[in-house]
């Protein structure tokens, strides 16, 4: 049981002693398919994420379309990011707060320089400055693209916990916030029997339900349109087929941002194969070939686009 015990006599007693290490009642307690179906966030619970997507911005919306905040729509919110989560959790005490935060956020400083603020940072330095009894109402997770052991490594250290970019489901959100809230909460969201008639209630009740959620259908249904967007973009910026060093790099940006948009789709063989061509295609240095092969890229992400706005994303 690596514990120990110890027996000692004195003159008028005997003391005997066992220390067993034990963790608090619940908290090693093994969830069950039931725990995650009928799991539900606070109904008091706030959002606030960041990410500097479009698309990221709206699949966001459609976790707390209420209680949201959304971030990221320019370099001045990612740069007060952190500011206003400090004061809002300050005017907002013992409230629970959900942060969702993107990686990879792009700037543009005064010197028109393009450079990427990394939002598990953000994450770090926002808990840093938060009371005890604030961090503790908490919830920070990062979504990323990159998901490498020793990426996810520094998410955790930095936040609560990390969210792949993969496709996100009507009815599957809260499935996957669920362990992540259990890690961070184990004492909390038991299915007791005093809780059963709780535990039952529809979502909608308790918080805004994904299943419903008309801007879930939106963001998804939405997605090609601002994937495209992001195309043109980048075909802007290769304008005349003049690409400089400073361009590049924001091209490089602007398509780890596709990709990101990308993995939110249905995962099939066709969008896999693009994700590749992508990050074979950024991975390479400025030459003269790099129009024609953002051409060849483009069609394929245009293609794969038009499949998907027709449902077929095979």
């Amino acid at each position: 049981m690596k514990g120990q015990c110890s027996i000692k006599f004195e003159h008028s007693r005997t003391v005997f002693t066992l220390d067993i290490p034990a963790a608090p009642w619940g908290s090693t307690k093994l969830r069950t398919s039931t725990d995650i179906k009928h799991f539900a966030l606070p109904p008091d619970i706030w959002a606030i994420g960041i990410d500097d997507s479009k698309i990221q911005q709206k699949l966001m919306v459609s976790v707390a379309s209420d209680r949201i905040h959304i971030f990221g729509r320019s370099s001045d919110e990612i740069m007060g990011f952190v500011d206003h989560v400090v004061d809002f959790m300050g005017g907002h005490m013992g409230d629970p707060i959900l942060l969702i935060a993107d990686e990879n956020l792009d700037i543009v400083d005064e010197a028109t320089k393009h450079r990427t603020i990394s939002g598990s940072h953000l994450v770090e330095i926002i808990r840093s400055r938060l009371l005890p009894e604030q961090e503790r109402c908490l919830f920070s997770l990062i979504r990323s693209a990159n998901d490498s052991a020793s990426d996810i490594a520094i998410y955790k250290s930095r936040a609560h916990g990390f969210l792949p970019k993969a496709p996100i489901k009507k009815a599957s959100v809260l499935e996957t916030l669920a362990p992540l809230w259990f890690a961070r909460y184990p004492l909390s969201n038991k299915i007791d029997d005093d809780e059963t008639e709780a535990a039952s209630r529809p979502r909608s009740d308790s918080f805004s339900s994904l299943e419903s959620s008309a801007s879930l259908r939106e963001a998804v249904a939405s997605a090609p349109v601002d994937i495209l967007s992001v195309v043109n973009e980048i075909d802007k910026l290769f304008a005349d087929n003049k690409v400089s060093e400073d361009t590049w790099d924001l091209i490089r940006e602007k398509l780890h941002v596709l990709k990101g948009d990308l993995l939110t789709m249905k995962v099939g063989s066709k969008v896999l194969a693009v994700v590749g061509t992508i990050d074979s295609f950024r991975d390479n240095h400025l030459d003269h070939n790099h129009y024609d092969n953002w051409q060849v890229l483009r069609e394929q992400i245009k293609s794969l686009a038009s499949q998907y706005d027709s449902g077929s994303d095979r």
